[in-house]
């Protein structure tokens, strides 16, 4: 399936882990896209799921993990870019042809403005994931007026830079993707996408987020739920990982440090300028 400089071939990568439920409502896809589920060994029915509704299905064996399963996907890929979605995120092709055209026009690794069920925008771009931020950002209540220095949101029109996002739904070109690696597969889940756009960063792409490609993401995270003892082993044993390859996340200090400091500033500053 190949595609032009103006009209990139679109892969679609969606992993898979008992998620019918996410795809109960949804319609078949629409023609213009791969769109390729990978599934780490559900015992529900996913996967057969997803074929009727068009993907391309590769069934794993066991549960891999997010990222290793990211990985599969991609090399199994057609497309000139790849847009990693997970299952409860309802894309469709205009997002998605939006997003193709910019990370390849912009070099960047770009993430569409996700919305909550209401409507209102979700928290899915960050600013430095300094552990005191994360933990505020997990356990303490946020007040109306509040203002979060970590958070980022972009308006309709609006294309903000930003250190990283979610890895609900990220796009990248093909070529910068495994330029940069892929996904680090030592992460079975969670802190992958942090690192995956530090390391996008460290290689030149910027991190972006689309206020005019706007998607609803029914997020459901296990830490954020019952307590649950492993979860939250695979949040600490990934929070290790992370920190340890990212040093400069702990202590600001040094080249890297300085350079996530500034896209903050950059982005808030002009953020601050387009609402004068």
């Amino acid at each position: 399936m190949p595609g032009t400089d103006s009209n990139p071939a679109i892969s679609v990568i969606t992993v898979t882990y008992n998620s019918a439920s996410d795809f109960v409502d949804r319609a078949p896809v629409a023609q213009g896209f791969e769109w390729i589920v990978v599934d780490n060994a559900s015992v529900d029915n996913s996967a057969d799921l997803a074929e009727r509704l068009g993907a391309r299905v590769l069934r794993n064996e066991e549960n891999r993990g997010f990222s290793a399963a990211n990985n599969a996907g991609a090399r199994a890929a057609l497309g000139d870019v790849l847009v990693f979605c997970n299952p409860d995120v309802h894309f469709d092709a205009p997002g998605l042809a939006r997003l193709a055209e910019e990370t390849t026009a912009r070099r960047a690794v770009i993430a569409p403005q996700l919305l909550n069920a209401d409507g209102s925008m979700q928290e899915n771009a960050r600013g430095v994931p300094y552990p005191h931020r994360k933990l505020r950002h997990f356990f303490a209540k946020q007040r109306p007026g509040d203002v979060d220095q970590y958070l980022f949101y972009a308006r309709p029109g609006q294309i903000r830079e930003i250190v990283w996002a979610i890895g609900a739904a990220v796009a990248i070109p093909t070529s910068d993707f495994w330029a940069i690696g892929g996904w680090n597969e030592r992460y079975f889940i969670y802190y992958e996408d942090s690192d995956f756009c530090l390391r996008a960063r460290e290689r030149g792409l910027p991190v972006l987020l689309d206020g005019s490609t706007r998607w609803f993401h029914r997020w459901d995270r296990a830490t954020r739920k019952k307590f649950s003892w492993r979860a939250w082993r695979s949040e600490f044993r990934s929070a290790f990982i992370f920190y340890v390859s990212h040093p400069h996340c702990v202590l600001p200090v040094g080249a890297r440090a300085r350079r996530l400091l500034a896209v903050e500033r950059r982005s808030r500053t002009e953020d601050a300028a387009s609402d004068g």
